[in-house]
């Protein structure tokens, strides 16, 4: 398999999953803006934080857009500048299919398609403007299709294996820039100016990440911020938590990873380090400390895992052949 065809899997998937990552946090945080009384720099900023585009949004708009919803919502859905907003995130995904559509599968590209097709036509717009709820819920609609679909009928081998490995350390750097956001929440600190609205956060970060019903069933009765944390940090049953998404991209890594080569150790070892640190935490400890700076460790040991993988399968640089000495008669 070569080099641009396995980057180009790896990031068809990271694109997908962040446009459904964008999609659902602008449903939630709509949601709680309607329902509740945020303090004005936790309404609309953090999304922005979320996506890494704090600096850049600021730059374009000014301070003062930073509490105006209907651009950060615009930015986040339609901006072609940003790339992290869902029209790029999309356009991403599409054109890293397009080339190498000879890899994917029909169905996937057929999917794919009628997303970008969608966006692109006036209904799109015509719905963010009367529904934004329902416009968001829709985009998530499409990735989570687009996903069954690779998951029915891609063959799971080496191409599958990379979409893997990237939707899932995708999810997994997600869901800890998410809990990072909120972490004064997991504390209780005093940064939140009431217990119902310390709920409401915890009740928000879960909704995010599809975990509102997985977290009741599995810890009934016991709402906190460090059971939301351990939930979305540790638990090995839910696909959206750093432990399972780091358990299925070192699955994928190892299946990638050639037998008895030097190939791929870096990025297996960072993998495993990560992975062992989340899963070994102790999570109520953390909490009390300060859980800030370890989400932050943990996101920024995610990207260097990604950032290895990029070294090692993509850009790597060969050493040359070494040839005979050819002697002359």
């Amino acid at each position: 398999m070569i080099s641009r065809v396995a980057e180009s899997c790896y990031w068809l998937m990271r694109y997908t999953e962040r446009c459904d990552t964008t999609a659902r946090l602008l449903r939630v945080q709509t949601g709680m803006v309607l329902d509740t009384v945020l303090p004005d720099h936790r309404r609309w900023q953090p999304l922005l934080v979320v996506s890494g585009e704090g600096p850049s949004f600021e730059e374009r708009f000014g301070a003062r857009a930073l509490a105006d919803g209907e651009q950060v919502q615009e930015y986040l859905t339609w901006d072609d500048l940003n790339p992290a907003s869902i029209f790029s995130s999309v356009r991403h995904a599409r054109e890293n299919a397009r080339t190498m559509r000879e890899t994917i599968s029909l169905e996937m590209w057929n999917s794919l398609n009628r997303c970008w097709i969608w966006l692109n036509e006036d209904d799109s717009r015509r719905l963010y403007d009367a529904d934004r709820q329902d416009f968001y819920e829709r985009v998530s609609d499409y990735c989570q299709l687009f996903n069954g679909i690779f998951y029915k009928t891609m063959l799971h081998e080496e191409p599958f294996d990379f979409m893997r490995l990237g939707l899932h350390l995708e999810r997994a750097g997600q869901t800890a820039r998410i809990l990072d956001l909120h972490h004064h929440a997991l504390r209780g600190s005093g940064d939140v100016p009431s217990e119902a609205l310390g709920a409401a956060e915890w009740i928000a970060i879960l909704r995010t990440r599809y975990a509102y019903e997985p977290f009741f069933k599995k810890r009934k009765g016991s709402l906190s911020g460090p059971e939301v944390a351990k939930f979305l940090l540790q638990e090995p049953a839910f696909p959206s938590s750093v432990a399972y998404a780091l358990t299925m991209a070192q699955a994928a890594l190892d299946r990638i990873k050639p037998q008895g080569s030097p190939i791929g150790q870096r990025s297996r070892d960072l993998l495993q380090k990560v992975r062992a640190g989340v899963v070994g935490l102790d999570v109520d400890r953390a909490v009390e400390m300060d859980i800030h700076d370890v989400l932050t460790h943990i996101v920024d040991q995610t990207a260097e895992v990604s950032k290895a993988i990029g070294e090692e399968y993509f850009y790597a640089v060969l050493p040359e052949p070494e040839w005979p000495e050819v002697r002359e008669a």
